[in-house]
């Protein structure tokens, strides 16, 4: 019995001995480094997140509004120039930067003749002038103009026919720039008589 009484007496120091001594026990160095390696990791990680964000997040608005000035051109002049009857200049090739600008004119069922002016000014917006006149008399019924789309480094219109089709397709050529960000697009349209 009295050794029983020994061990349980030697238990209950041992536990009062590392109970008062482990609160003032303190972190090993191991402990430190390791608690160190992986606050460092979390902070260089952190950082890195960040700093793609102020990076990845104002590109990515530029080339979402590049892409949309190239879609909002590109729908203007498909629009346009599916109801053609004519479009000039002629040439197979035309190009916004010799400043000729893309004509595209068609006669309307009432006799009216709508002419369609595409052109980039200085500031890379590209222009829409709309002007119906009648036929007959030779006067102006309506004139108007808008910006159809910004930041227009570059259009291009191509005329084609391939080969075994009676119409030619106009290729038309987009490209924005906005900021450091470019888009391109290219768009295909038949007008109905060419």
């Amino acid at each position: 019995m009295s050794n029983m009484r020994d061990d349980t007496d030697l238990r209950g120091a041992v536990k009062r001995s590392v109970f008062a001594c482990g609160g003032s026990r303190g972190m090993t160095l191991i402990e430190l480094l390791v608690a160190l390696a992986v606050g460092s990791m979390l902070i260089v990680g952190a950082s890195q997140v960040l700093q793609q964000i102020f990076i990845l997040v104002p590109r990515a608005e530029s080339s979402m509004l590049a892409m949309r000035q190239v879609q909002f051109a590109g729908h203007w002049i498909d629009r346009d120039a599916i109801s053609a009857q004519a479009i000039t200049p002629t040439p197979v090739l035309f190009t916004v930067s010799t400043g000729t600008p893309l004509v595209i004119s068609y006669v309307n069922w009432d006799a009216t003749k709508t002419t369609i002016t595409y052109s980039v000014d200085a500031n890379s917006k590209l222009q829409r002038q709309v002007v119906v006149r009648n036929e007959k008399t030779g006067s102006t019924i309506n004139s108007s103009q808008m910006q159809v789309a910004d930041s227009i480094t570059s259009l291009t219109a191509q005329f084609t026919q391939p080969a075994g089709k009676d119409r030619k397709i106009l290729t038309i050529t987009v490209i924005a720039l906005v900021g450091s960000v470019s888009e391109s697009r290219t768009y295909q349209t038949m007008p109905r008589s060419f």
